[in-house]
Parts: structure tokens; C-alpha cells; sequence
């Protein structure tokens, strides 16, 4: 019988969120520059990180000015203020915020980006998985954040652990526990990998959503938004993202020409009454990179949103995907 060993699942998960919490603070670079241009206040943004937050698996938002200030962030403290924070090159200081600081230093052309295991962070000692890009309007760190949560301690007696658990686990450098575990339930987790894909998947829509209301505010031309979305996809595990109508026609795309909006069948499954999502199955191509789709409509926003992304062979959630032997 095939079984996993938990490094392989806790390597898998680290791989899998820092594709698409790259894919996430890409697009919320993206946004911020897009925001600001249009002479949005801070305070306007927060109001557009919150929304995206409050529908999607996505924890924080942290940005920061060309000096590494926090000034635009969901996270509140007790008196309901944005927290203040700086990031500083100081490892002793900040052994885990110090790590993003040489994006203050990268150029906005570079898209680069900076992806960190799970770990305890400085301001509450909470287990969290951080990914940071650099700015593509000015020096500047965006970066998005998860809570990775210990589930019940009696999974540690067990043959299995959660792949969340794992991760938190493989952070603290347990490699001799994970490494004499294995669970022959291969199948289950594979399911929960894919589910995790589609939840950040959706969370990255939910950011063009805003990218998107933000551009159209603006007046942005269909050419220079179409222009962003290609240098998303392009610095980024994303495929393709289309944009459409609820009818199916595509209306902006990360493609150049535009491709058909793939699964159109899938359009009529979606209630236009609330935000929903159409899950798409993992695919296989000859000689193509596998890949994952999801459409997502949010209401009163008349279009529909639909990400592929590219799946690493290593990944669970890949057709292609062997058991390490």
C-alpha cells in the first residue's frame, strides 16, 4: 500500500501556499498601485482589504512605504487602529519580519519576491506563513499572511496528522518526528491539497475583483488593464485569468489574443444572487504543465472571474504526482 510520509506532506503544503500566496500579493501589489494612482486614502484601502478578507481564506494584508512602514493593513489592535510596524533589517529584532526588508531595495520592475515556512512572528508569537513581494509603482513590501493554527494535540499520537499541523511542525524543524510518520491515506489527502488550492485560488479572484472595481473607477483603457493582469500572470504560478460577462463573453484577459473562457458550461451552474464558485477538476496535457481552474462570481459585480493556475508535478494536487519511494 502507498503511503506518505508526513515531510512529504509538509513540504507539499509550504510549496503549495507559496505559489499562491505569491499569486495573491502579486495581485494586491497590483491593486495598491492601482488604488493610489487613483488618489484612493489609505483608509479607503483598508475598506477594500477588509472586504476581500472578510469573503476569502486570506488573513492579512501588510503594506509598507518606500521606508518599511506599515501604513496599509487590515490587522487592528484592541483600540481598532491599524497596528503600527516597521520593518528593519535586524534579524536579532526581527528574526521573522527582517526577512522581507531587502525587498525595499528591489526595483519596481523586478517583481521580486521573498516566500517564508510557517513560523512564530514578533508582534503576538502567532504560528503564521508569510509570503512578500516588491513594489511596481515604488519601493515598497506587500505582503500577505495565513494563520496556521495547531489543531487537537491527540493527532500527534496517530499514524496521521493534519497537513496544517505538518506545516507548523516542519517549521519548527521536528524533521525526526514527521520523518517516522506516514499515513497510507493518500486519497484524503490529496482532497484536503486540492481543496487548500481552490480556497487561495478563490482569494486570489477576490483581489481582482477589487484590482478591477478599483481600474474601472479610474477609467483605466482595456489595454492598460489587460497590461497588469499579463504582468501578474507572468511573475506568478497564474496561468491565465479572464475576465467575462455572465454571458461568457471575455472582456480582459492576462492573454494575448484573448483565448475562450474555458469550462463556458461551467456559467450555468453559478447563482448570480450570491458570491459563488464553480471548483474545476485538476487536468493533465501532453507535453503541457497540469493545471487548476476556478470561476467565481461575486454579486452586483456583473462579471465573472476565472484564474487557471500551473500545478508542479511535486505537488499532491498534480495528476502527475508520484509517491516518493
Amino acid at each position: 500500500m502507498s503511503q506518505l510520509s508526513l515531510a512529504v506532506i509538509a513540504k507539499g503544503l509550504d510549496l503549495l501556499l507559496d505559489e499562491q500566496m505569491t499569486g495573491q500579493a502579486r495581485i494586491a501589489s497590483h491593486l495598491v498601485a492601482a488604488a493610489e494612482e487613483h488618489g484612493l486614502s489609505p483608509s479607503e484601502i483598508v475598506t477594500i482589504f477588509d472586504t476581500v478578507i472578510e469573503s476569502t481564506v486570506l488573513d492579512e494584508l501588510w503594506v509598507t512605504d518606500s521606508e518599511g512602514s506599515v501604513y496599509l493593513t487590515n490587522v487592528r489592535g484592541d483600540d481598532g487602529n491599524p497596528i503600527n510596524f516597521k520593518f528593519t533589517e535586524d534579524a536579532t529584532a526581527q528574526p521573522q519580519a527582517s526577512a522581507f526588508y531587502p525587498l525595499l531595495s528591489a526595483s519596481i520592475d523586478s517583481d521580486e519576491c521573498i516566500t517564508q515556512a510557517a513560523q512564530t512572528r514578533e508582534i503576538d508569537w502567532d504560528i503564521y506563513k508569510y509570503v512578500g513581494v516588491s513594489g511596481i509603482d515604488k519601493p515598497r513590501i506587500v505582503q500577505v499572511g495565513n494563520a496556521l493554527a495547531f489543531e487537537e494535540q491527540g493527532l500527534l499520537n496517530n499514524s496521521y496528522a493534519s497537513p496544517v499541523m505538518t506545516a507548523a511542525l516542519a517549521a519548527f524543524g521536528e524533521a525526526e518526528l514527521l520523518s517516522s510518520q506516514y499515513t497510507s491515506r493518500v486519497a484524503e489527502v490529496r482532497s484536503v491539497f486540492d481543496a487548500v488550492l481552490s480556497k487561495q485560488m478563490v482569494a486570489q479572484s477576490g483581489l481582482i475583483d477589487a484590482f478591477l472595481s478599483v481600474t474601472e473607477t479610474a477609467g483605466w483603457s482595456v489595454a492598460k488593464t489587460n497590461q497588469h493582469l499579463r504582468r501578474i500572470a507572468q511573475s506568478t504560478p497564474i496561468a491565465e485569468i479572464e475576465i467575462a460577462t455572465t454571458g461568457g463573453q471575455v472582456v480582459l484577459s492576462s492573454s494575448t489574443p484573448y483565448g475562450k473562457l474555458r469550462y463556458p458550461e461551467s456559467l450555468e451552474a453559478i447563482n448570480v444572487d450570491v458570491m459563488d464558485v464553480v471548483d474545476h477538476p485538476t487536468v493533465s496535457h501532453p507535453n503541457q504543465p497540469s493545471e487548476k481552474t476556478v470561476t467565481v462570481y461575486s454579486p452586483g459585480l456583473a462579471r465573472i472571474v476565472q484564474i487557471t493556475t500551473n500545478l508542479n508535478d511535486n505537488s499532491l494536487v498534480s495528476p502527475r504526482f508520484k509517491i516518493p519511494e
